[in-house]
């Protein structure tokens, strides 16, 4: 009976890992760092993975909270709302060719996750960071995109 309570439950849990939608209607990022984050927020259609739509840079200040209730608000996207499923993370500012990563919806193969050494605009180490992508359940919702140190 055991065995079988525990097949239930790890099929419970899988299932629930893979009710994940592969975009979020909208996105709220926190800054919860004393350094400026860098980030562009990557889309498509609605419930669709792919890159069809990208925003320009933005930059967040230190204890900055950006609230994009559905696409049409973030610049870059079309007046049509449309699916928001990653961010690209920029390490610093552009002149200092910094390094980047990803985060997102994992349905489109991106990772909730991404550490690295925010860059100061002199190209100087500010501190550790790590970019938070909390997913959307389905692609109605808002997703969360969190640096924290």
């Amino acid at each position: 009976m055991k065995k079988l309570s525990f097949i239930l439950i790890s099929m419970l849990i899988a299932f629930a890992g893979f009710a994940q939608s592969p975009s979020a209607y909208g996105l709220v990022v926190e800054n919860h760092t004393n350094c400026t984050q860098t980030y562009y927020v990557i889309g498509d259609e609605l419930c669709k993975c792919g890159g069809a739509y990208a925003s320009p840079m933005i930059t967040i200040p230190p204890g900055g909270v950006h609230v994009y209730p559905n696409s049409t608000t973030i610049p870059g996207f079309p007046a049509i709302p449309k699916g928001i499923f990653g961010a690209k993370i920029l390490d610093g500012p552009v002149f200092c060719s910094p390094a980047g990563g990803a985060v997102g919806q994992a349905p489109c193969g991106l990772p909730p996750s991404y550490g690295f050494m925010t860059l100061l605009s002199s190209c100087t180490p500010c501190a550790m960071t790590k970019a938070n992508w909390l997913p959307a359940n389905n692609c109605e919702e808002m997703a969360r995109l969190i640096f924290t140190p």
